[in-house]
């Protein structure tokens, strides 16, 4: 552990493993967990934790809070697993606790061995080329879990006895080898079209991997294609020998619901509304958006919702109907209290 936040940390496995009691809702061999970084965004200096870190939403630096959490995609349903809050040597330095300084990769792959603690039964793992080293990797493999990730293109690769960085690996393939794959997005129901070509070759310390290289590209009525985006491609590496290729794709495609995780909860649960100022009140806010997220998938799968929006298939529409939902129980509740308390005190402090 880091040393901080112990307990409100300790209630998110707690209320996981309840959630395995329910079948329906339980984490699934054929899911899929996403490891990823998110920075929220904050406005105090002074608040423990915040520095400027490199947001992709905002293509640059910003003022925040830096989360390394975790989410599971069952494909009916998904919710965030677990995080750590990452802070840097200089915020540390300058609230003298440098020795509370815990690299971006180490807090990953303590989220990785809470999780193989629980035993859950799913086992393949996305992410991004940040989180791909082979420290990781070295560790997911031994616990006996696939993965998919973008491969750093700088990465040194030996195939066919010879050594080549990614990129230069990609630079020799020809046309000829590039074969064209239909993925439908497990999620959005979206279909992609891929020319891709697939190597396996041998990485230092961590072993035999597959490669696959992708240009997305747009295809029309006449089915002709044309490249989506001019000159890009993307690297994908996996430990999945026996995966057919688009099955990988398929699964790095499930990285994205992660990002649409963080979406929901800043409109929807406010992720960004935290106003303590200290390390363990952050993650106290945290904690709780984690439960109330997963309370309304919880009562939408249960269809305790339905009657309120019938085609709650949101986050937002959930929060929507579970408001009403919240009102009806509990204007009953107040109604009932009215009559049973009608001679005593309690009864007239109600009535007003």
């Amino acid at each position: 552990m880091t040393g901080e936040s112990v307990r409100a940390r300790d209630i998110l496995p707690y209320n996981l493993r309840s959630l395995q009691t329910i079948p329906s809702l339980a984490i699934r061999p054929k899911g899929m967990i996403a490891l990823d970084e998110h920075i929220i965004s904050k406005t105090g200096k002074e608040i423990e934790g915040v520095d400027y870190f490199y947001s992709t939403t905002h293509n640059k630096e910003i003022l925040g809070l830096s989360m390394i959490t975790t989410h599971y995609y069952g494909g009916p349903f998904e919710y965030p697993l677990d995080c750590l809050l990452y802070r840097r040597p200089q915020e540390l330095e300058k609230r003298h606790h440098s020795e509370r300084y815990v690299p971006k990769n180490d807090l990953a792959r303590q989220l990785i061995q809470e999780y193989h603690a629980i035993g859950f039964p799913c086992k393949t793992w996305v992410m991004d080329s940040y989180f791909m080293t082979k420290e990781n990797v070295k560790l997911l493999s031994s616990l006996g879990y696939f993965y998919v990730s973008k491969i750093k293109r700088n990465w040194v690769v030996t195939y066919q006895r010879k050594r080549w960085k990614v990129e230069e690996l990609y630079g020799d393939i020809a046309e000829s080898e590039f074969e064209h794959v239909e993925v439908t997005n497990p999620k959005t129901k979206e279909k992609r079209h891929y020319l891709m070509a697939h190597w396996d070759v041998f990485v230092p310390k961590i072993g035999v991997q597959r490669v696959l290289f992708l240009r997305e590209v747009m295809r029309d009525s006449s089915g002709k294609s044309a490249p989506k985006y001019k000159k890009e491609w993307t690297g994908l590496v996996s430990n999945m020998l026996n995966e057919h290729p688009k099955g990988i794709i398929q699964a790095y495609l499930k990285r994205w619901t992660i990002e649409t995780r963080y979406r929901d909860e800043s409109q929807e649960l406010h992720l960004k509304g935290c106003i303590f100022r200290n390390i363990e009140g952050q993650y106290c806010f945290i904690t709780l958006l984690f439960l109330a997220y997963r309370l309304l998938t919880w009562a939408a799968h249960l269809g305790l919702l339905s009657s309120y929006h019938p085609d709650a298939d949101t986050l937002g529409k959930n929060r929507a109907a579970f408001r009403l939902f919240h009102e009806e129980i509990f204007g009953a509740w107040i109604t009932s209290l009215k009559e049973e308390c009608k001679a005593c005190k309690i009864g007239r402090v109600i009535s007003r």
